[in-house]
């Protein structure tokens, strides 16, 4: 396996430097397409200068690079003229870090050959960790002339001009991308993501508007521009993109949830409601991430005011359908619990940590509803044993345990656990109002 990793590395090598031994060996061209070029012999000089430079690059990949070295300026000293023994030479002494010698054979490769794409592409990395920006700028140009039609080339070239800290330069070269090949997806949010960098949203989000009218299909577009002005707090033009991905794809099980918030951002609970109401009933969405949204607009002091009991009947309903396993829990004993249903929140926190007990918080959530009603003292008691034991460095479970202890009379057990509280905190009120309870009680 080693052997063909290796195979495979050496030719692609092999296949970069000989790239110009075969321009260098063109037939005459002919005009007519149905007839073959005439075959062109191979002269034994260059059979000989091609094989010796096969020899020098595998005593490159081998690590060799002394011998290395000296095969190529053997082979140069030989035939000077010979540019794919120039380039390796060049890529020899760039891979040692000798970049003025590097620098110097890469560029005499383009001397003599000033067709060979690799060549070029070799001289603009050295510029590059050289450092010399106007160079690197130069020599990609060259090759977006030379191939117009080649991507990879402009890119590079706006890479150069980011290079040398030229942001607008580096978008103008975007541009002629898009002239020449139409608009496209990773040009149109590279322009974007410029245009922001140096501070001009405006213009980063006349992109996406160009992007999302290029590709009406694609909502995702639609969607980054309605977030944008969300962001800047204009909802008239969020809602307009929001209601346009509802008409192209009134599936999308978010854009609901979408049209709700912004609504509700702009004062509209009515509409608000509607589509909190659509998106949460998307049997899509996981139940737990309806509690969530729900649970995020009941934060709205308008909305829980004029909407609060219909969510409440809301999530009654979505709960009733949902299974234990798909972590809505949690937010469906919140909501129970802000309407002081205490009893049922309860049940819906043992759900959560029948399955996950490794969170405090929601040890502590159970605890407070428990101690809301009589019947859930017993248990109380037990659930503060248990998450006493799970998380020792909490205050809560160790005092409703000595008041639990105390309450009942036992005084050893009440003490056992004032002890903690003390070693947690020995000037908090209500740890010094039990310790004065049980000095008074147990004497």
């Amino acid at each position: 396996m080693r052997n063909k990793i290796y195979n495979i590395i050496f030719l692609a090598t092999i296949t970069a430097l000989m790239a110009s031994c075969v321009g260098g060996k063109k037939a005459t061209e002919t005009k007519n397409p149905y007839r073959r070029a005439p075959i062109r012999e191979v002269t034994a000089e260059e059979l000989s200068n091609d094989s010796a430079l096969i020899d020098a690059t595998m005593q490159h990949l081998l690590g060799k690079e002394e011998e290395s070295v000296d095969m190529y300026q053997g082979l140069l000293k030989k035939s000077p003229l010979y540019s794919p023994a120039h380039y390796g030479l060049g890529r020899l002494y760039f891979s040692m870090g000798w970049l003025d010698s590097a620098l110097y054979h890469t560029r005499r490769a383009c001397e003599l050959d000033d067709n060979n794409a690799w060549y070029k592409i070799q001289l603009a990395r050295i510029y590059e960790q050289m450092r010399d920006t106007k160079n690197v700028k130069a020599t990609w140009e060259e090759l977006v002339k030379k191939y117009p039609d080649n991507t990879d080339y402009y890119y590079s070239l706006s890479n150069a001009y980011l290079f040398c800290n030229d942001v607008p330069g580096s978008i103008a070269v975007l541009d002629r991308v898009e002239k020449r090949f139409g608009i496209k997806e990773e040009v149109s949010l590279q322009k974007q993501k410029l245009w922001n960098a140096i501070n001009k949203p405006d213009k980063a989000r006349k992109e996406l508007e160009k992007l999302a009218a290029a590709v009406p299909s694609e909502p995702r577009y639609s969607a980054i521009l309605a977030e944008s002005y969300m962001n800047e707090k204009n909802y008239e033009k969020a809602l307009q993109y929001y209601n346009y991905i509802l008409e192209t794809n009134p599936t999308d099980e978010n854009i609901h949830i979408s049209l709700a918030s912004c609504h509700l951002a702009m004062g509209n609970m009515r509409d608000a409601y509607i589509h909190l109401r659509k998106g949460v009933l998307n049997p899509a969405l996981r139940c737990r991430d309806r509690m969530v949204f729900m649970t995020e607009f009941l934060h709205n002091e308008a909305f829980f005011n004029a909407y609060g009991k219909k969510c409440f009947a809301l999530a009654d309903s979505i709960a009733g359908g949902c299974s234990e396993s798909e972590g809505f829990a949690v937010m469906y004993g919140q909501m129970l619990a802000a309407q002081e249903r205490f009893r049922e929140a309860a049940e819906q926190f043992k759900t959560h940590l029948a399955t996950d007990k490794s969170q405090y918080g929601i040890w502590e959530m159970l605890l407070i509803c428990e101690g809301q009603y009589e019947e859930g003292e017993a248990e109380m008691l037990e659930h503060a044993r248990q998450a006493s034991e799970l998380f020792p460095l909490h205050l809560r479970p160790y005092l409703i345990l000595a008041e639990g202890y105390l309450k009942h009379g036992n005084c050893e057990k009440a003490r056992f656990y004032l002890d903690r509280c003390m070693m947690i905190a020995p000037n908090e009120k209500a740890v010094k109002d039990v310790k004065q309870k049980i000095e008074q009680t147990c004497r």
